[in-house]
C-alpha cells in the first residue's frame, strides 16, 4: 500500500501465466506439486478476496487503482467503495459503442472462478462480467485490482471443473474482442485510464 496519500494508478503486466487465488479461497490442486515439475504457470495468492484469476499476459490486462482513505473517492463502506471505479470503467467501454452496466447489487458467489461470480462495481456487458474488481483495504486506503481479458479462457481452471460447469462459467463471462472492439490493448488501456484519471467523471 502506498504511504504517500495519493490515489494511484498502475499498469500490470505478469512475466508469464499464472492462477491467483483469492485471499481465503483452498488450493484447488491441493499441493503444489501436483501441477507437475516443471509447470508452465505459476500459481499465487493474493490478499483481496474473491475467486480464481487466470492471468495470461496475451490475454488480460491488469490494473490497480489505490484510493488514500483521506480522499473524496474514498467511502468507510466496502460494497459501495466499489461504485465510482465500476462506473468509469463502464463510460470507457460505453464510449466504444457497448452497453456497460456496473453491477449495484450484493455479491453473487459463481463458484471457484472469479469472472462466474458478480460483485459490487464489476462491469458487465450482455449480462457478462467484463471487467472483475477485488478490493484490499488496511488504515491507508483501498487498493482495487482490476482485469479484463481480450478473449476469456480459463486456462488451467479448466481441468478442474466439469464441461457443464466450464460451459456456464463462459456463458457469465466475456473478453472485449467479443463486443467487436475493434483497438489495440495498450490502446484501449489508454482509454480506460483516461476514463479513471479524468476529473470530470
Amino acid at each position: 500500500m502506498p504511504h504517500d496519500r495519493r490515489r494511484r494508478v498502475s499498469v500490470l503486466r505478469p512475466r508469464r501465466s499464472a492462477l491467483v487465488l483469492g485471499s481465503a479461497e483452498p488450493n484447488p490442486f491441493g499441493h503444489s506439486a501436483s501441477r507437475g515439475s516443471n509447470p508452465s504457470w505459476d500459481l499465487v495468492r493474493r490478499r483481496s478476496g474473491g475467486g480464481a484469476v487466470w492471468l495470461d499476459p496475451q490475454l488480460c490486462t491488469w490494473i490497480d487503482v489505490f484510493v488514500p482513505a483521506a480522499d473524496p473517492l474514498w467511502r468507510a463502506d466496502v460494497g459501495s467503495a466499489f461504485g465510482w471505479l465500476g462506473t468509469r470503467l463502464a463510460q470507457a467501454f460505453s464510449s466504444l459503442g457497448v452497453h456497460a452496466d456496473v453491477h449495484e447489487g450484493a455479491y453473487e458467489p459463481g463458484g471457484l472462478v472469479c469472472f462466474a461470480s458478480r460483485g459490487p462495481g464489476e462491469v458487465l456487458v450482455e449480462n457478462r462480467k467484463l471487467v472483475g474488481i477485488s478490493q484490499r483495504r488496511t488504515r491507508q486506503g483501498s487498493r482495487f485490482q482490476c482485469a479484463w481479458y481480450t478473449r476469456f479462457e480459463l486456462g488451467p481452471l479448466s481441468e478442474l471443473l466439469d464441461p457443464r460447469t466450464a460451459a456456464l462459467t463462459h456463458d457469465r463471462a466475456i473478453g472485449w474482442v467479443d463486443l467487436g472492439i475493434d483497438l489495440s490493448p495498450p490502446q484501449l488501456t489508454s482509454l480506460v485510464l483516461r476514463h479513471i484519471t479524468s476529473p470530470e467523471n
